[in-house]
């Protein structure tokens, strides 16, 4: 805001930046209001001579009001707020501010009859609105259409697709995503799964290496909780409960079902509501509310031989881990000797708004030590 006065600033009343209520002071000074304030703007070249006359009417009793380009009259916010409390139209009201601001004196002489209203300006008088003060956006050119050739087929996305469709765009546009490749050797969780499961068969359950991921994953979410929150504007959401969606693919299209409260699950129960999870969505019967509340994670291409990959972030989550295929692959194992190992491929992306590289990569490693040794593992849940 231009002040129309000159002086010293000497108490500020807010902070720079700080959103306030119409009206509320702002600054002190020590000026009388005697002295127009000096100012650096340029004079206007003579062709707007005519412009800044036909914005200055004079009122009948040769007082004039000053407006800007656009008609708005000149005058303080405290002015216009007490304006607004009082139903007062600051265009009827004769100023007599120093270049033609209208005074809080002016509106409380109108409010009390002491002063007559202003006459109506003329259509000519009053300044028209440049044309191009608010310019419209031009909107994006859509994309070519997609000319099909002999033999093409062509078809309507069904509305799963569409929402897929819509959901991905939206996700990939909005979020600066960044991924971290990496791998770990899982021989020692290999071993464990091949131990435990006959075990976990007795007990109608299909112990797969996702349930293992799973409970490391809601280890490493308490333990670094800022890969388990959500940004709300500007605000982050720290959640406490700890949901993990597992993306499901069906012939319908792709479905994130979700481990309510993982990290307080054993391995065999979260084995267990993934068969079931996955079977509700094959079979078309899953519910709306198994597949809301993830607060982070794990898209799943392992089981089709896949290693690694970029998979874009869920929902309102901040990071989703890309779990790939086990590879045996060479590696030079804890005594420095060359070794056939078992490594698993792992992508991780994170919302880089939250989640910095370091943070990234510091939550992936401890991830990786809970699947390397499952005792470990066992002993940190």
């Amino acid at each position: 805001i231009l002040s129309p006065y000159s002086g010293k600033v000497t108490k500020l009343f807010v902070e720079a930046g700080t959103t306030v209520e119409v009206g509320a002071p702002l600054i002190e000074y020590n000026g009388n209001g005697a002295t127009a304030a000096p100012t650096s703007a340029p004079q206007a070249a003579p062709t707007a001579t005519a412009d800044t006359a036909a914005s200055a009417p004079k009122t009948e009793g040769g007082a004039t009001t000053r407006t800007t380009a656009d008609g708005r009259v000149l005058a303080m916010p405290s002015v216009r707020h007490y304006a607004r409390e009082h139903g007062i139209d600051l265009t009827q009201v004769q100023a007599t501010g120093r270049h033609g601001h209208t005074t809080l004196a002016d509106v409380k002489a109108f409010a009390s009859g002491a002063a007559a209203p202003k006459a109506a300006a003329s259509a000519e008088a009053r300044p028209a609105p440049k044309a191009d003060a608010a310019k419209p956006v031009a909107p994006k050119p859509a994309p070519a259409p997609v000319q099909a050739a002999e033999g093409d087929r062509r078809e309507p996305m069904t509305p799963t697709r569409k929402a897929i469709s819509n959901a991905m765009s939206t996700q990939n546009a909005n979020i600066p995503a960044v991924t971290n490749f990496d791998q770990v050797d899982v021989s020692k969780l290999v071993a464990h799964r091949k131990e435990y499961k006959e075990i976990a068969a007795k007990q109608d359950v299909k112990l797969t290496y996702l349930a293992y991921v799973t409970k490391a994953l809601a280890a490493t979410a308490k333990k670094f909780p800022e890969i388990n929150a959500s940004i709300d504007g500007t605000d982050i959401v720290y959640h406490n409960d700890v949901n993990i969606g597992i993306a499901v693919n069906a012939p319908s299209g792709l479905y994130v079902p979700v481990i309510k409260n993982a990290d307080k699950k054993s391995i065999f129960t979260i084995a267990k509501e993934i068969s079931e999870l996955a079977e509700a969505v094959r079979t078309g019967s899953i519910k709306p509310d198994q597949m809301r509340g993830s607060t982070i994670t794990i898209s799943n291409i392992g089981s089709a031989r896949g290693t690694w990959f970029t998979p874009i972030i869920n929902g309102s989550d901040v990071m989703i881990l890309g779990l790939g295929s086990i590879v045996k692959e060479p590696i030079v194992n804890a005594e420095g000797e060359l070794a056939v190992g078992q490594n698993m491929k792992l992508s991780v992306s994170y919302d880089h708004r939250l989640i910095d590289g370091m943070l990234g990569q510091g939550s992936l490693n401890y991830l990786k030590s809970l699947l390397a040794d499952p005792a470990y593992m066992l002993m940190e849940v």
